[in-house]
């Protein structure tokens, strides 16, 4: 699903700054989908039998996957910025609000990375398994429809901080036109929308973002929420305000279109969610008719808008390089530099 791109678009389109180091750079200007097909031909094995062992031992880890390919795009583009820990210089996104103590998988991919450098030593960029762990993710949980991975970013050399990040990211107490002007911020429209919020067919959520004044919100929002479903979510929180609840009730850890028959039944666990459907006169209400009437349209739009999402580059004149590890920039990256002047 999806075309390839040109792998022989004009390498012109990136510029050597400084090469002051014997490790060859590999020139990237367009995403493609055979781009590690010579220098790494064991990468797409290696990455979806990491994801299968993890995923094995916690379904929840196939949610936490795709999230963190998501985090990181609507974040100056998909250059695994996310993946960095604060250090001298960097302020890591992982602090930010929709961040903080609930991103996760990050040991997942430092596995990934681990073996990939075993079998490939600098060669293949942290935000490239990124795109690719959510894709098998996605795939492990139950979508049938597969799509093509576009490969050949580059990893950021540095992060773009707490304030950006809460700028940027979506919040889960967002109502739809907050959510709709957050998408056009990173050019995806409403359609991408709802098929990318599809994503909260599997998961978790913390209790923390259910209790307080998401119920305020609620009702300043309209957003109507069924009884007895409210209820039961406000007892199991009460009782546990650390504990999880499933994003969705009905098939917690498999990748189908049970959400949106959720939404339908005022059963949305986030206002992010629930919003969707109970804006009226809003384009997402039919769209989440027609993925609830239609289970392959949905698994479609979803691989469509995941590979949209994936071609969100970083600004123009921005420098990246292979980390060699995900969570720190290379400690001779300002001799290993590239950058894109498209």
């Amino acid at each position: 699903m999806g075309t390839s791109r040109d792998i022989d678009a004009p390498v012109a389109a990136i510029v050597l700054l400084i090469v002051m180091t014997s490790m060859t750079f590999v020139a990237r200007a367009e995403l493609t989908s055979d781009y590690y097909n010579q220098s790494c031909p064991s990468l797409f094995s290696i990455v979806e039998q990491q994801v299968q062992t993890a995923v094995a031992n916690e379904a929840r880890m196939a949610a936490s996957l795709v999230r963190l390919h998501f985090h990181d795009c609507f974040v100056q583009g998909c250059d695994a910025s996310v993946l960095l820990r604060n250090a001298t210089g960097i302020e890591s996104e992982q602090c930010a609000f929709a961040n903080k103590d609930s991103l996760r998988g990050f040991d997942v991919i430092d596995t990934i990375k681990s073996a990939v450098e075993a079998a490939c030593p600098n060669t293949v960029s942290c935000a490239d398994i990124l795109a690719l762990a959510s894709h098998d993710s996605a795939i492990q949980a139950g979508l049938t429809n597969n799509y093509t991975v576009l490969l050949g970013r580059l990893d950021s050399l540095t992060s773009a901080g707490i304030a950006v990040a809460n700028q940027f990211l979506p919040s889960p107490l967002f109502n739809h036109s907050s959510l709709v002007q957050n998408f056009a911020n990173v050019s995806l429209n409403e359609t991408d929308l709802v098929a990318l919020s599809g994503a909260h067919t599997i998961g978790r959520v913390n209790c923390s973002f259910l209790t307080g004044p998401t119920a305020i919100l609620d009702a300043l929002n309209n957003i109507s929420i069924n009884s007895n479903f409210d209820a039961n979510v406000t007892q199991a929180c009460d009782a546990n305000d650390t504990s999880l609840q499933n994003l969705d009730l009905t098939t917690p850890d498999t990748f189908d279109n049970s959400y949106f028959s959720n939404l339908q039944n005022n059963e949305g666990i986030l206002i992010s969610d629930q919003t969707l459907y109970n804006t009226s006169g809003a384009l997402s209400v039919s769209i989440v008719d027609n993925f609830v009437a239609n289970q392959d349209q949905f698994f479609t739009q979803f691989a469509l808008s995941t590979i949209k999402m994936g071609n969100l580059s970083p600004p123009n004149g921005t420098q990246g390089e292979i980390r060699t590890d995900c969570k720190f920039v290379n400690s001779n990256s300002s001799a290993q530099r590239l950058v894109a002047t498209e």
